[in-house]
């Protein structure tokens, strides 16, 4: 068992609970013992299944592992579910914000703030396009293809597999993203960010502590086929950039109904106003914002 420190104020069921990508392959999520799983494959080379649950100060975490695990695979284990969990990220500034507005009191009292992202910006990135146009179950279903047919498996378990790597989807044709993965027309857009990402000609994982300003991060993002406005803002927050909202037709709605009472079409600016004193936490006040009255 491995126990992982995390900066209060931390929950970690509010972290790894915090959007639905708890649900998707090769994440699960089991609500009766408050634990989170995920198949990974660490760069030392094991696959192994990682059982993540909460602990006084931190995470707990155990490996599973066909083979013995060395130092350097433990290293790997706290890198990575630090990143994921986010437990070395500071939300005091942003929770002492929250207690100034009543509609996110419940952000205090629960500790929340952390979202739970994946190991890799690819596999972000990936998850994110098979979001759009689509329903949640539909997403589900897409990302549980991917990751069965074109990863490896998890030897002590060989339904479980890992999310596959760039390298491991670049060579697959097109037609069979779209016929047996039925990616449908996000086939071309998955399939091109992998073979960039596997070429060196993109690196993706730069991003991931780049200090570029989150306007141009934005615009690269967006240069990623596939990858709109609502996306590009989305995984700016999985980046830890805060400071841009993704507007679909359900902020719309909500926003507009508490804020703009009567007004038949709010627009994108006056959305952001309503935000604007959060600053670099907008995302947060909204995503965490207290909308049924």
């Amino acid at each position: 068992m491995i126990l992982i420190p995390a900066r209060e104020p931390f929950s970690f069921v509010a972290a790894a609970r915090s959007h639905g990508w708890c649900r998707l392959a090769p994440f699960a999520w089991d609500d009766e013992h408050q634990e989170l799983t995920r198949i990974e494959q660490l760069e030392s080379g094991p696959v192994v299944r990682l059982r993540m649950a909460g602990a006084k100060g931190g995470v707990a975490v155990e490996v599973e592992s066909a083979v013995e695990f060395t130092e350097a695979g433990l290293a790997q284990v706290r890198e990575k579910v630090s990143w994921m969990l986010r437990l070395d990220e500071d939300f005091s500034e942003f929770h002492a914000l929250c207690r100034t507005e009543a509609a996110l009191a419940q952000v205090v009292e629960k500790k929340q703030g952390r979202l739970l992202r994946s190991p890799t910006l690819f596999e972000d990135v990936v998850k994110t396009i098979l979001t759009t146009n689509t329903t949640w179950s539909q997403t589900k279903g897409m990302v549980a293809r991917l990751v069965e047919m074109l990863s490896q498996p998890f030897s002590l378990d060989p339904a479980a597999h890992v999310f596959p790597t760039p390298a491991q989807i670049a060579p697959v044709d097109e037609e069979f993203l779209t016929q047996q993965v039925r990616l449908g027309y996000r086939s071309s857009y998955v399939l091109e960010l992998a073979r960039r990402v596997a070429s060196g000609e993109l690196d993706l994982e730069s991003w991931k502590h780049t200090d570029m300003e989150t306007d141009k991060l934005r615009r690269q993002l967006k240069a990623l086929k596939g990858v709109g406005d609502y996306a590009a803002a989305n995984l700016l927050m999985l980046l830890g950039r805060y400071d841009c909202l993704a507007v679909d037709s359900w902020a719309r709605k909500v926003i507009g109904q508490r804020f703009f009472p009567g007004k038949e079409r709010v627009s994108d600016r006056e959305i952001a106003a309503v935000f604007d004193r959060w600053g670099k936490w907008k995302f947060l006040a909204y995503w965490f914002y207290k909308w049924e009255t």
